[in-house]
């Protein structure tokens, strides 16, 4: 990811913290660099499932992906990501047998 795109994703991903940090029923809302260019990963944890769906449905999470769409970024929740990390690994086993 370009320097100036991750700048921009910076920008937008502090704005979506601002919103959701505001929104009932959210009990922790955060970022964190991964240290690669571009990489983040978001950590959303809410008092509930209807909070869940209230954040789900909200106009601050699908301005944040319009924002991400026209970035070009890759979202990819937590069971996409296990399933990538458990293919990958099993990938290197398989090359290491």
């Amino acid at each position: 990811m370009e320097v100036d795109n991750v700048h921009s994703l910076d920008r937008a991903l502090s704005r979506a913290r601002h919103a959701f940090h505001r929104e009932e029923g959210t009990v922790h809302w955060d970022i964190y660099d991964l240290g690669e260019p571009g990489e983040r990963t978001l950590v959303e944890i809410f008092a509930d499932r209807e909070a869940v769906a209230r954040h789900d449905d909200s106009a601050a999470v699908a301005s944040l992906l319009a924002d991400l769409e026209g970035l070009r970024v890759d979202v990819l929740s937590a069971v996409e990501y296990t399933q990538l990390e458990n293919t990958a690994t099993e990938n290197k086993q398989g090359e290491l047998a």
